[in-house]
């Protein structure tokens, strides 16, 4: 894309510019917006920089804010929406009103969003796994506790965090048991 430079914030938006055979020149360690400015001023200044920033419709206005307060001329794009599902046709609903669960993940703060606005009855003892800070904040912020979070925000620091959680429940189980 000419003398474009291109960032991702995840392994997972990365490997889709990648399939499209393009070069990512800047991801953070951290997943999260913050760890994009970081970045962005290790380079040095960004004063009248154009930035095209695509992102979800309902993201946080943390990177766009501060890139154009450290003088960048931001431009964005909404690639997507997240939007709450209004049908239950896998039954996911009754299933939970009914049996209960052990866990829910949480992968954006909009997942946690749309699912209390469900208003669905809270499973007694059901913990919760977060993708990271901002979602957990989230969480958080509505009263609730998070369980589990992943070191790292993707898919498989989440199912690191379970499993950790999981081995915690197991070992107070076989404590509980000895006592």
């Amino acid at each position: 894309i000419g003398g474009a430079c291109i960032a991702a914030i995840g392994p997972a938006t990365a490997q889709r510019v990648k399939d499209f055979h393009l070069h990512v020149d800047l991801q953070p360690d951290e997943f999260v917006a913050e760890a994009v400015l970081r970045e962005f001023k290790k380079q040095g200044s960004i004063e009248n920089l154009r930035i095209l920033l695509v992102r979800a419709e309902k993201g946080r206005d943390v990177l766009p804010k501060e890139l154009s307060a450290a003088g960048a001329i931001v431009d964005e794009a909404f690639a997507y929406r997240t939007v709450p599902e209004t049908r239950d046709t896998s039954g996911a609903r009754q299933r939970l009103a009914q049996d209960g669960a052990e866990l829910i993940t949480f992968t954006s703060s909009s997942t946690v969003e749309n699912f209390l606005a469900l208003g669905l009855p809270w499973p007694k003892g059901m913990r919760i796994a977060s993708i990271g800070p901002i979602t957990s904040k989230t969480v958080r912020d509505h009263g609730l506790k998070v369980d589990a979070e992943a070191r790292r925000h993707d898919i498989d620091g989440l199912v690191q965090a379970i499993r950790g959680l999981l081995r915690k429940v197991k070992s107070t189980a076989r404590e509980n048991l000895r006592s």
